[in-house]
């Protein structure tokens, strides 16, 4: 049977079906598109704030330009902005942040979207170690302002070559005579390496621990005999007088002997000791070496008492008062002598 045979008969039947079947695609493709057109309810959580909206956008991009929320390369969309817009669907943007950063006192600036300051470091390259000091920390969260340094700490150990001086040490010794000194032993400076702990921030240093002394070479402490004997004195036996002995408390070597006159007093003749000089008695003398009042004896010219000084009579020197100038230049100076001191009493 030929396809003619067919329609010819059923030619009306055919024109309802086809009709018919027309309609029914005609009302789904206008179902279809007004649901197409239709707001569809979307939940927007931009950086963690949660908003439900309802929205004709047709794509993800869509919806944002009609929220009026612009993007930028770091910020972090999902799901992707070409992805088609669903009933009922999440739709999430975490808008990335421009956060200071100062790094060896020189600041950047880190575009990223991590909320802690470990992720903006990450997100910089910068590296940390536990000695570094980091500000907020680490695991703080962040703000739009916050800013955050980065103290570059480090620690090594440093060598110093050092001089170590020796110490001088002094022992007293009875078999040398007061004031004497005698080398025992020399001194020898040492040598030694110091171990330091150095810490440095950003490059510059904060502190210096000792922490090891190596030593290289022993110092020698130089050793001195210091005497500590005293010097006996020697009591001389000088000329009875009376048919008395007469002992000295102590004796005067290399003594320096000078004249005077009263004219080189100002011609009264008036003594240290408020008494008139007297030839045969009186001679002036350093009272730190012999007090003012007491006698001597001296070898070649006799008993004298120590009554007047002189600007010039220091230690061992001594003024004999003589009655008249050509007696005292004739006197001159002797020098050499010895004189014992006898005491304040003459016996």
């Amino acid at each position: 049977m030929g396809l003619g045979n067919i329609w010819v008969p059923h030619r009306k039947l055919l024109y309802t079906i086809l009709v018919i079947a027309a309609g029914v695609l005609l009302s789904v493709g206008i179902y279809f598109f007004n649901l197409s057109i239709q707001p569809k309810q979307v939940t927007l959580i931009v950086d963690g704030q949660s908003e439900v909206i309802m929205t004709k956008a047709k794509t993800v991009e869509q919806l944002l330009q009609e929220k009026e929320l612009s993007i930028i390369d770091k910020d972090v969309v999902r799901p992707d902005l070409t992805a088609a817009v669903d009933e009922n669907m999440t739709v999430e943007l975490l808008k990335s942040w421009q956060i200071p950063v100062v790094i060896a006192g020189k600041k950047q600036h880190v575009q990223t979207t991590n909320r802690d300051v470990a992720g903006v470091l990450q997100d910089a390259g910068i590296k940390t170690d536990g000695n570094d000091k980091v500000t907020p920390a680490l695991d703080s969260k962040l703000t739009k302002d916050t800013e955050i340094s980065v103290i570059s700490v480090e620690e090594k150990v440093v060598q110093e070559n050092k001089e170590v001086v020796f110490r001088e040490v002094r022992k007293n010794d009875p078999s040398l005579k007061k004031g004497e000194i005698r080398e025992l032993k020399k001194g020898q400076a040492g040598s030694a390496v110091l171990h330091y702990k150095v810490t440095t921030e950003d490059g510059k240093e904060t502190s210096r621990e000792l922490v090891k002394t190596e030593v290289v070479k022993e110092k020698q402490d130089r050793v001195l005999a210091v005497g500590t004997k005293k010097q006996e004195v020697v009591a001389a036996t000088l000329a009875s007088r009376g048919g008395k002995d007469i002992r000295a408390k102590r004796v005067l070597t290399n003594v320096e002997l000078s004249a005077y006159t009263a004219n080189a007093g100002g011609g009264y003749g008036k003594t240290a000791t408020g008494v008139k000089a007297t030839v045969g008695r009186t001679v002036a003398v350093d009272p730190k070496v012999v007090p003012l009042g007491w006698w001597v004896y001296i070898e070649g010219i006799g008993y004298r008492r120590a009554e007047d000084t002189g600007g010039a009579i220091k230690g061992n020197k001594m003024d004999v008062f003589l009655e008249s100038d050509s007696e005292a230049v004739k006197f001159g100076r002797k020098k050499g002598r010895t004189v014992h001191v006898i005491g304040p009493k003459l016996p």
